[in-house]
């Protein structure tokens, strides 16, 4: 039946939507060990704001949280495949009015999927996107000191291997996964000076903003 497979499809994507929350996307890089002389370098920003301790953290904990909400989308949907059979199995046994309040309550669990589903995608991609601005922001900011201390007159986003920025650059002179290792660094060290200070003003510079590669919206 059309309608089984667009459900299908519609559970897929919000199953998609949950998995992404907490994927570990890879920076698309050989090991960098960027030379400390080097005038110019590149950078996944995408990717090393991602693969840090903090985004993965958070991205863990939107996982967890929508949990739930997932499980019951699936229960839900469970519950529609469920009445299509019965629906589809019972073919002219069933008199006119009967066959007509079925079909009308297989619609109603329909739509209702529909709406949990594009509720959740909303939900879920409104977190995540905060968590990836919040890291890139203070990644942003480390970037510049870093830069500075290694002596870098230019770092250039070199995008990811599936939409490149930069076509070619010498492995050497990608510092994606040595900038995710000093940040982290720096974030473990700072953690336990900055617990008793929940009030301590941070640092807003302009935020880069991340590609539109948010999970397939439910069709």
């Amino acid at each position: 039946m059309k309608r089984f497979v667009s459900i299908s499809t519609l559970l897929f994507a919000v199953t998609s939507a949950t998995a992404l929350l907490a994927q570990e996307p890879a920076s698309g890089s050989v090991p960098a060990s960027a030379s400390a002389t080097a005038g110019t370098v590149t950078v996944n920003f995408n990717a090393a704001v991602l693969q840090t301790a903090e985004a993965q953290r958070e991205l863990g904990a939107l996982q967890t949280k929508y949990a739930p909400r997932q499980s019951q989308i699936k229960s839900l949907n469970d519950e529609v495949v469920e009445l299509q059979k019965q629906l589809q199995a019972a073919g002219d046994k069933l008199s006119d009015g009967e066959r007509a309040n079925r079909e009308q309550t297989l619609s109603n669990k329909e739509k209702q999927l529909q709406r949990d589903a594009d509720d959740f995608k909303a939900d879920s991609q409104t977190d995540s996107q905060q968590v990836y601005q919040t890291v890139a922001r203070k990644m942003y900011t480390f970037l510049q000191t870093y830069a500075q201390q290694h002596g870098y007159s230019m770092v250039i986003d070199r995008g990811s291997n599936e939409a490149p920025v930069v076509w070619y650059v010498a492995g050497n002179l990608d510092i994606t996964d040595a900038l995710v290792k000093a940040y982290n660094a720096q974030s473990s060290a700072a953690a336990p000076a900055s617990a008793g200070k929940p009030g301590a003003a941070r640092a807003t510079p302009a935020s880069p903003q991340k590609p539109q590669t948010a999970a397939p919206a439910p069709k």
